[in-house]
């Protein structure tokens, strides 16, 4: 539900409808502002539910501390989804731990930014809450973006991942991964078969967690969203995944926004093995017409291909002139962003009269 006048009494009285209508399992709220009397409606709620989202909600102290306080009572609960608006003090994470352990027909958990760690009692909380999902043997989909959880987190993650057999996406931007952890972690994930979705952007890797790629991605055959955004990845690394690349044929969207090289030629050449592939983000790389020369070779593969993120790159009018020729043959693909690459006004014209799809703006 969202709702436009999110006044307390509309709130509170639209609140009091749902806890009428006993049918409902799932419930989704957004940005609202939670008096304690709407609280103690979603409370008498919890029960029966099966999906709680609460993304962008006010509480006060009080009812957030009561919210928690329930939830180590929703051993139903198969989906939650909770986010920074909860400032979490010490009695709150302590009771999410709780709650956590007594989910065991949690599928999908949602905790992006909920804590903010800093210094030793910062990464207690993280490894804290981080036991507390030990017994989540059923989860599907995990997000923990924001923890900064760093190489004692991850330790403690990759001994909890073996159990999660039957994961399916997971997702840790903005965790400080270095690289050397990066590398255990993905050696963790060879257990997770099942896995469709991995997204890393944010974080410390490098060479070695790339290199590791290349052994372990090609026994995930579901694998279809790779997000290694905003990284430290050097030439030899994106040699080597490219090769992991060549093995991902259930691939359909790979995100490689400013990884730390140049060098993306071998990259952009592996998606012709890659038959589903339908967006490919590889802007801020300063990436040259090698790496456009190289997609204009692989679009007529590509079938599924709809998108293609080229933006502040260094690719210059041979580079564009490759792609304008290769999408003859590619009528699927819908965009290629080229803003802020080494095409002139004039040459950005041109081009946008030849072929609508090339897009040199900002939007």
């Amino acid at each position: 539900v969202g709702i436009k006048d999110s006044s307390v009494s509309v709130v509170e009285e639209l609140l009091h409808v749902i806890l009428m209508s006993t049918s409902i399992q799932c419930l989704n709220l957004s940005g609202f502002f939670m008096s304690d009397a709407a609280t103690q409606t979603v409370m008498k709620l919890l029960p029966r539910l099966r999906s709680l989202s609460m993304s962008h909600c006010v509480w006060s102290a009080a009812g957030r501390l009561q919210l928690f306080e329930a939830l180590k009572k929703c051993s139903a609960l198969e989906d939650l989804c909770l986010d920074a608006a909860m400032q979490l003090n010490e009695d709150c994470w302590r009771c999410l731990v709780k709650a956590l352990r007594n989910m065991n027909s949690l599928q999908i958990l949602e905790l992006n930014e909920i804590i903010k760690p800093s210094g030793e009692s910062g990464a207690d909380v993280v490894l804290d809450l981080l036991a507390g999902m030990e017994e989540l043997t059923q989860i599907q989909e995990i997000e923990l973006g924001g923890w900064r959880m760093a190489d004692r987190g991850i330790q403690k993650l990759t001994g909890i991942l073996p159990a999660w057999k039957d994961l399916r996406k997971i997702s840790l931007s903005k965790n400080v991964v270095s690289d050397s952890s990066g590398e255990k972690l993905l050696e963790a994930l060879r257990t997770c078969s099942h896995l469709e979705e991995l997204h890393l952007s944010s974080n410390l890797l490098g060479d070695l967690t790339a290199a590791r790629m290349a052994l372990v991605l090609p026994s995930m055959s579901h694998l279809s969203v790779l997000d290694l955004s905003e990284n430290r990845i050097g030439n030899k690394g994106l040699l080597s995944l490219s090769k992991a690349i060549m093995n991902l044929k259930s691939l359909r969207k790979i995100q490689l926004t400013s990884v730390g090289d140049s060098e993306l030629g071998a990259v952009a050449a592996s998606l012709r093995h890659c038959p589903f592939i339908q967006d490919v983000g590889l802007g801020w790389n300063n990436c040259g017409d090698d790496v456009a020369q190289e997609l204009a070779k692989v679009l007529p593969f590509c079938h599924d291909l709809t998108r293609i993120d080229l933006e502040c790159n260094s690719v210059s009018a041979a580079g564009v002139e490759a792609l304008v020729k290769a999408l003859r043959s590619c009528p699927a693909l819908q965009v290629i962003r080229l803003w802020k690459n080494k095409v002139s006004l004039n040459e950005a014209q041109g081009f946008s009269q030849m072929e609508r799809r090339l897009n040199f703006s900002s939007t």
